[in-house]
């Protein structure tokens, strides 16, 4: 029997005070259902879904992932001051980045070329709770609506079997989170333990690089095959402009660091 639980969520809005703020109720029963098949208690789930925190942004929904212009000043993608920031971070962590092109055959610049595209080598990594944002395209309607609400319970999942806080955890507006921004669905399946503790985190850096290099791998990478990487950097992020920005960077990046 599905459990039913008597909670509100605050719907926040951009502008609106926490006066005017409209109340739903949540989850829904097929939320509820999922998680109880990954093992989740009536208790836990309803222990989860009160917390004070939670909050849906009506706001993301109108969002789209592809309108990015990477190539635009604002960006500064191949600044020089840019690439002098992606051949220190090279310089810098020699070590990490040596064994994660033994390990998995990617270039180094190739990873670097997309930690800069993600999260500008580590400095924007989101400011939406990943729960919240999740939650929100789950519940409210929209065509991003069951992928959200399968993603939703991976995250759970991922945070149960880490022993992280579900609510504070940040990434971006669509789910993404860590240095390299996986979905959650994209953390079970390719995220791996770059520095050796016995645990993987998306904020370490080694981390954050090999599960770059294992996810470009895995999609078909071949350091000698142009159109190899194009395919499994367009796995990463379905947008032919988002592989043009990341196979340029990794271009200008090589060289002298």
């Amino acid at each position: 029997m599905s459990l039913i639980i008597c909670v509100c969520i605050t719907v926040g809005m951009a502008s609106a005070s926490t006066d005017s703020a409209s109340q739903i109720p949540a989850p829904t029963a097929s939320l509820v259902t999922r998680l109880q098949g990954q093992g989740f208690s009536d208790q836990t789930i309803a222990q989860i879904f009160s917390d004070p925190r939670i909050e849906l942004y009506p706001q993301i929904l109108e969002k789209r992932g592809k309108g990015i212009n990477y190539f635009d000043k604002r960006f500064g993608l191949l600044t020089k001051d840019s690439v002098d920031r992606g051949r220190r971070v090279l310089a810098e962590n020699h070590g990490t980045f040596q064994k994660v092109e033994a390990l998995y055959g990617v270039e180094k610049e190739a990873i670097v070329a997309i930690f800069r595209v993600e999260t500008n080598l580590g400095k924007h990594t989101g400011t939406y709770p990943v729960f919240n944002s999740l939650l929100t395209m789950a519940t409210l309607p929209n065509r991003r609506s069951e992928w959200a609400e399968k993603e939703l319970v991976q995250f759970l999942v991922i945070c149960r079997d880490t022993g992280k806080d579900p609510l504070s955890v940040k990434g971006s507006w669509a789910g993404a989170f860590g240095l390299c921004q996986f979905i959650p669905s994209s953390f079970v399946t390719y995220a791996v333990d770059g520095d050796g503790d016995g645990a993987v985190d998306l904020f370490s850096f080694a981390d954050a690089m090999a599960s770059i290099a294992n996810y470009l791998k895995a999609n078909g990478w071949q350091n000698n095959n142009a159109a190899r990487k194009k395919k499994a950097v367009y796995a990463y992020n379905h947008c032919d402009n988002y592989v043009k920005a990341v196979l340029a960077y990794s271009k200008a990046s090589k060289g002298k660091s």
